[in-house]
């Protein structure tokens, strides 16, 4: 388990912040949880879109990291902006206090850049703002953001198989089109030996297939142990001779010999499972059944 009941957590907003957003959900929610939430100070900061300057995102990160007493991260929304600030975040000391990260969408781009600098673990599946605003929180997120959080063995079944297989790797990715504004940086991950876990939301179909395909030409795709496919939700075809997201899967993945899982319940989705970037997980894709465990 990466918490337990009594726990400090911060809140942080790498990204976009409050913006008029209500925070009680939020503290609620973590108030029933038995977790004392702990604020960083940009939460109600505007610079442009974003919650505050880059080195100002950055700063409260690096001190939500350097506080040994505070166990856990939670981004508090997404949006766009967390490419910005990884420049200025202090990756020594991130190194010397691991500590999980918990978002989803945008965070992608955190998430990733801290796992390449310093192998830090993270969560991806859960939002505050978007998950407990204006709606209650779906009961499959909750129970599997709980089961991800406080307790040690963790067993999801979900998706579709594509290609056939079993393998063992390190999930890396979450928002295609996030991670890929990683590629030719520092903070993009070798894909050699991983699984890669995608989704995203918003993207014209045609564009879809053009970043599977960027991605595809990156260093190591061909040494992939795996590929998670989530949603892709609100993604028109403008075209038919585009293709549907399903055409531009197969196309991505015709050429590997390794499990495929489609159609898994994660991304911008109300009921979605919660997974790990940065640790080893095992992945099983029968025609009866897909299984993801850690």
């Amino acid at each position: 388990s990466f918490i337990k009941a009594g726990d400090k957590i911060g809140i942080i907003a790498p990204s976009v912040g409050l913006k008029e957003k209500d925070l009680a959900p939020t503290l609620a929610f973590f108030k029933k949880l038995n977790l004392i939430p702990i604020l960083a100070s940009n939460l109600n900061s505007h610079y442009r879109y974003m919650a505050g300057t880059d080195k100002e995102r950055a700063l409260n990160i690096n001190q939500m990291f350097e506080d040994s007493s505070i166990k856990a991260l939670f981004c508090l929304r997404g949006g766009a902006g967390a490419t910005r600030m990884l420049d200025y975040l202090d990756y020594e000391i991130i190194k010397n206090n691991l500590k999980p990260v918990i978002g989803l969408s945008d965070s992608t781009a955190l998430q990733n850049a801290l796992y390449t600098k310093t192998k830090n673990p993270s969560l991806t599946g859960f939002l505050p703002l978007y998950d407990l605003n204006d709606k209650i929180i779906a009961p499959q997120t909750e129970a599997s953001l709980l089961s991800a959080l406080f307790e040690n063995n963790h067993l999801i079944t979900s998706g579709t198989s594509l290609h056939e297989g079993t393998a063992e790797g390190v999930i890396i990715g979450g928002c295609l089109s996030v991670l890929l504004y990683l590629c030719g940086t520092p903070y993009f991950p070798d894909l050699s030996g991983k699984i890669l876990l995608l989704e995203d939301t918003d993207e014209k179909t045609y564009k879809i297939d053009l970043m599977l395909n960027q991605l595809k030409q990156q260093k190591g795709f061909n040494a992939l142990k795996g590929i998670i496919i989530g949603q892709f939700t609100d993604c028109p075809v403008v075209d038919p001779e585009d293709g549907t997201i399903t055409d531009c899967i197969k196309d991505f993945t015709q050429n590997l010999n390794i499990p495929v899982i489609t159609d898994f319940a994660y991304g911008h989705i109300p009921a979605r499972h919660i997974l790990p970037i940065g640790l080893t997980v095992k992945i099983s894709a029968t025609p009866e059944t897909c299984t993801i465990s850690w």
